[in-house]
């Protein structure tokens, strides 16, 4: 009897058991479900099919605006190609000032900003990028088949032409001062810098890339050397918690650079 007695506890107490093992399951998958992320953009594109793009439309080639109203640049033609990845249409809000960008973000009248857009790691807390698309720092440019070295570094005995008052004016000082006999031309823009370099009075000039890719052509023996001095990364932007899209962007930027895609694009735009 004693055993018969034990034997009814011992299987309520296994059913209770299993009950609240279920109950513990439900309510863990519950909470789960309850606190799982979404990202309000990407549900907001799913629904509507329009991915609205932040743009100022004053820097070509990267983003202008034509004699007949329509947007024409590199990032535009980004825009386009990213929203049929994608499968949305694009709207472009290209009346945004540059400064402004970030706000049209954050009171929520773009979804995404493609504007020739510096990564800026003092916004990261409240704005994601995108992987990088174009690097507009700094290269080193010579003339083809001179040996003027692939860094600064290599530098020591030749001419650097430089531009006034850039970015690249000031490393241009700084490697001066460790380097021996590093003399310094100054021009008053790229174009001019470069024009030097062909010319023969400097032996490598440090300009912008996008300065350094316009001037390279049939019509020049100038060639881009090394990696760039300094870098300015060029990235998409979106708020933090669009972080689907985000995913989605940088799946679609891998596949345009693999595929030739981006390097069609900036060869159209920029050289």
């Amino acid at each position: 009897m004693w055993q018969m007695v034990m034997d009814k506890i011992e299987r309520r107490d296994l059913a209770c058991l299993v009950l609240i093992s279920i109950m513990g399951a439900l309510i863990v998958g519950g909470l789960i479900a309850c606190s799982s992320p979404t990202d309000p953009t990407w549900e907001r594109l799913q629904q509507t099919g329009t991915l609205r793009v932040g743009m100022d439309a004053s820097f070509p080639p990267f983003e202008s605006i034509a004699s007949d109203g329509s947007l024409l640049g590199l990032d535009v033609d980004l825009a386009r190609e990213l929203s049929r990845r994608l499968d949305l249409e694009p709207h472009f809000v290209a009346n945004l000032p540059y400064d402004g960008l970030y706000d049209a973000l954050t009171a929520e009248r773009v979804d995404i900003v493609i504007s020739a857009l510096a990564v800026d790691p003092s916004r990261m807390e409240d704005y994601a990028y995108s992987r990088v698309y174009f690097d507009a720092g700094q290269v080193l440019v010579s003339r083809a088949g001179e040996q003027t070295g692939a860094s600064m570094a290599d530098l020591a005995g030749h001419r650097l032409a430089v531009v006034l008052g850039t970015r690249g004016d000031q490393e241009g000082r700084r490697w001066a001062r460790r380097l021996v006999d590093l003399e310094l031309v100054h021009y008053q823009t790229p174009s001019q810098a470069l024009r030097g370099l062909q010319a023969g009075e400097t032996d490598v000039a440090l300009v912008d890339h996008v300065s350094a890719l316009q001037a390279i052509g049939p019509e020049t023996d100038l060639v881009i050397v090394g990696e760039p001095v300094i870098t300015v990364p060029y990235a998409c932007a979106m708020c933090q918690d669009s972080f689907e899209l985000l995913q989605s962007v940088n799946e679609a930027l891998a596949a345009m650079e693999d595929d030739g895609t981006m390097e069609a694009l900036i060869s159209k735009w920029l050289r």
